[in-house]
């Protein structure tokens, strides 16, 4: 097992900086799933890191084995991309056996080898198949099986189920994590999806405009996070922002018990958590409910701040109707002024990953 690290990684593209100083560690055998928004730089750090672009600054190590001026195929990397790129022309065998043809091991051997893998992949009986009959998902199988088949120091996933029917992500995910825990690889998985994220990694890495943000566990970027952006990135759409005075914040002329000491401060709280008590002190109009599936997506306004809640359809006030707000002191998180955010007063808006 060893340790991936990301020390101030710059790479550009067309003269334009993709990676502005990412740093980042990978433990020893763990899994990390890499989150941002669209061109926050994901695909071009696991691209750094496989070998296929270069560093403009900084280094990456596995171990201590720094990986720069080695060439891709030499970096004991594998990567699972977003299309299979299987050989059509090949048997499924025989695509999962590719790395050890090409390291000159005999016939029989990557038959045998090759066949283990499809068993741990759940495709026993498919070694023969042609590629083009498989499904999506059966595909994204076999390129697995062909990136473990390599014994790889690490192990690249590029979104790896997005082509993937969604009826059978869940089932996927969890293939892939049950076979990393099995082999203890180091892992880096690259999704959009923060859900997915939470499911795949042990830890989660939030990328923003080319630089990692957050890295931790994926309870506390969910329910502790570092900053505004982090907080809305990871769906804590509520903010309240204002100055405490004798541990309350003034919300719409109400004062709300909140924790930490008193001074300028940004609270934040998952819609999940806000509750509708139509005894609270906090009164707020509802101007939209929009059912979501699992859970009724309520927008209040209590006086100019939005408060969103998640909430039953039993439990729903009527568009338009007023109704009491209950912000739970426990489940207010106060966010760690930044420099940066405390110089612009507005934390900088990141798209939306959902």
């Amino acid at each position: 097992m060893t340790q991936l690290t990301c020390e101030g990684v710059v790479v550009s593209a067309g003269g334009r900086p993709v990676l502005r100083g990412a740093d980042l560690e990978v433990p020893a055998g763990s899994r990390t799933a890499l989150v941002g928004p669209s061109g926050a730089g994901k695909t071009t750090l696991l691209r750094a890191v496989a070998g296929l672009a270069p560093l403009d600054a900084g280094d990456i190590l596995v171990g201590s084995r720094s990986l720069r001026g080695v060439p891709a195929h030499r970096r004991r990397v594998a990567v699972v991309f977003q299309e299979p790129r299987l050989l059509p022309h090949l048997s499924v065998w025989e695509n999962v056996a590719l790395p050890l043809k090409t390291a000159g091991i005999a016939r029989r051997e990557r038959r045998g080898r090759a066949g283990e893998l499809l068993a741990d992949v759940g495709l026993t009986g498919f070694a023969e198949r042609r590629v083009p009959g498989l499904s999506g998902g059966e595909q994204q199988r076999v390129a697995l099986a062909r990136a473990l088949c390599a014994d790889p120091d690490l192990l690249l996933l590029d979104e790896p189920l997005a082509a993937v029917d969604p009826n059978r992500r869940s089932g996927l995910r969890r293939l892939i994590v049950e076979l990393q825990r099995e082999r203890r690889v180091t892992t880096l998985a690259i999704t959009h999806d923060r859900t997915e994220a939470a499911e795949l990694g042990e830890r989660i890495a939030l990328m923003l405009e080319g630089r990692i943000v957050q890295h931790a566990r994926a309870q506390e970027l969910f329910e502790r996070p570092a900053t505004a952006a982090v907080a809305r990135f990871f769906g804590m759409t509520n903010l309240l922002r204002g100055t405490v005075r004798g541990g309350y914040l003034e919300l719409a002329g109400t004062q709300i018990p909140v924790p930490g000491p008193d001074g300028p401060a940004t609270f934040a709280i998952r819609p999940e958590h806000v509750e509708v008590a139509p005894r609270a002190a906090l009164v707020a109009t509802v101007v939209e409910a929009l059912f979501a599936g699992t859970h009724v997506r309520l927008v209040a306004m209590a006086g100019e701040q939005r408060i969103e809640v998640h909430t039953t359809v039993d439990q729903l006030p009527p568009v338009g109707s007023t109704t009491g707000i209950e912000l739970p002191i426990r489940r207010l998180w106060r966010v760690p002024a930044t420099s940066a955010e405390t110089a612009r007063g507005e934390p900088e808006r990141h798209a939306d990953p959902s």
